[in-house]
């Protein structure tokens, strides 16, 4: 292959020989602080001003050791946007207890998101703004993200048998619904705080599927 050794073609992009964490644990671990790193000074200092030197040295590597996961901070951000969701996804998923009726473990999933969201708001928020500001990449990955949810709601159709026929965009707007009330209270100087969005959120999101009235009760 021509051009940069660093780089290889992955699903129609170039991407790094480092990225997504291949290579040796030593590797990985090298990335991953990077990752880290870039996540704390972006959020902090905003990502048009933070620079590839600086995200070195919070991680405590050379310059060089950025390029060889990385193409450019924009790979970075790519990076570090779907690591915050991963985790953040993870949470949720770690606060299910899947003996429980469907409604309550979608209430516990939205606890667990709200929570995960508020201890790390000013990451959160960092990646609410790049997502409006960072152009298609990073708004497709965070569509993606959001799109990891779907399957979830959707076991409501299973459970509800009255809610077998809605339409099929219901889950992808309920999620995204949700999740743009979660990024416009992050970035709103005097809203609420996002774990106060629990019980509406909850209600919003079950009411397709249990009724108005339970979804009520359990929200809470």
């Amino acid at each position: 292959m021509t051009g940069d050794p660093r780089r290889r073609e992955v699903g129609g992009r170039e991407r790094s020989a480092g990225e997504n964490g291949s290579g040796n644990p030593e590797s990985q671990a090298q990335r991953k602080r990077l990752i880290d790193a870039f996540t704390k000074v972006a959020a902090e200092r905003g990502y048009a001003q933070t620079t590839v030197n600086e995200v070195a040295a919070a991680a405590g590597v050379p310059r060089s050791a950025f390029y060889a996961h990385f193409a450019d901070r924009r790979q970075c951000l790519s990076a570090a946007h779907d690591a915050f969701f991963d985790r953040l996804l993870t949470e949720a998923a770690g606060a299910v207890d899947i003996d429980q009726a469907w409604p309550l473990r979608v209430r516990d999933a939205i606890a667990a998101t709200l929570e995960f969201v508020g201890e790390t708001a000013s990451r959160a928020r960092f990646f609410a703004v790049e997502v409006l500001v960072a152009g298609p990449v990073i708004a497709e990955r965070h569509a993606s993200a959001l799109n990891r949810v779907v399957p979830m709601l959707r076991e409501g159709r299973v459970h509800c048998p009255a809610a077998a026929d809605l339409p099929q965009l219901t889950e992808p707007m309920l999620i995204g619904g949700a999740a743009f009330l979660i990024q416009s209270s992050l970035l709103a100087e005097e809203g609420l705080r996002v774990a106060q969005l629990e019980p509406e959120l909850v209600e919003v999101l079950l009411t397709p599927y249990v009724g108005s009235a339970e979804a009520r009760r359990i929200a809470g």
